[in-house]
């Protein structure tokens, strides 16, 4: 009895094999249209540079590069990358903790302007956390007492649309933490993939 059913599932997988198959076939061999149109899917490497900088002097630089089809009407291209970091709390004699996202996002869509050119939509996060030095003299912000034992989260933020061409960088961002006074730069350059 085993032995029969055992053949019948096989004979059954063999019979639909092959219609999937085709199916798939058929779906590559189209070329990627957007929307119904004509336009045709163009594949781009965007890489964005995160550079860090105290005064004149480049203190860390961050790449990070995602791959995006401009004219795709799916989701947009995305990135994550980080780390879950505990942060401690407690009230009374209850003690929690409570895991904070800590990292790079990136989230681009692109579509062909007429001259050549690309616009691209970029949506770019940055968070990081460090212990300020007590001896530090903070920027701006009059804060007296960071010495509270927990870290302090630093996050940047900045939503962009670009107008660039093959193999061009812009400096999109360019903003100052106002803890440590750090300039932070961002670069997208853009490639069309050939």
């Amino acid at each position: 009895m085993k032995k029969v059913i055992l053949a019948l599932v096989i004979a059954a997988f063999a019979f639909t094999l092959p219609g999937i198959a085709a199916q798939e076939k058929g779906k590559s061999d189209e070329p990627a249209k957007a929307n119904g149109s004509e336009k045709l899917v163009t594949p781009l490497r965007v890489q964005v540079v995160f550079s860090e900088f105290d005064g004149e002097k480049k203190i860390s630089s961050l790449p990070y590069t995602i791959l995006v089809n401009a004219d795709d009407r799916g989701a947009p291209a995305s990135m994550r990358m980080g780390l879950r970091v505990p942060i401690y709390t407690s009230t009374g004699d209850t003690k929690q903790i409570t895991y904070l996202d800590l990292g790079t996002n990136l989230d681009g869509r692109a579509e062909k302007a007429d001259d050549g050119r690309f616009v691209l939509k970029l949506g770019v996060e940055r968070s990081s956390a460090y212990s300020p030095d007590p001896d530090r003299k903070t920027a701006s912000l009059g804060v007296k007492d960071l010495n509270s034992g927990q870290p302090v989260i630093q996050q940047f933020r900045t939503n962009v649309n670009l107008l660039i061409r093959d193999a061009q960088t812009i400096q999109s961002t360019v903003a100052t933490d106002p803890m440590t006074g750090h300039v932070v730069k961002v670069d997208v350059t853009m490639n069309v993939i050939k």
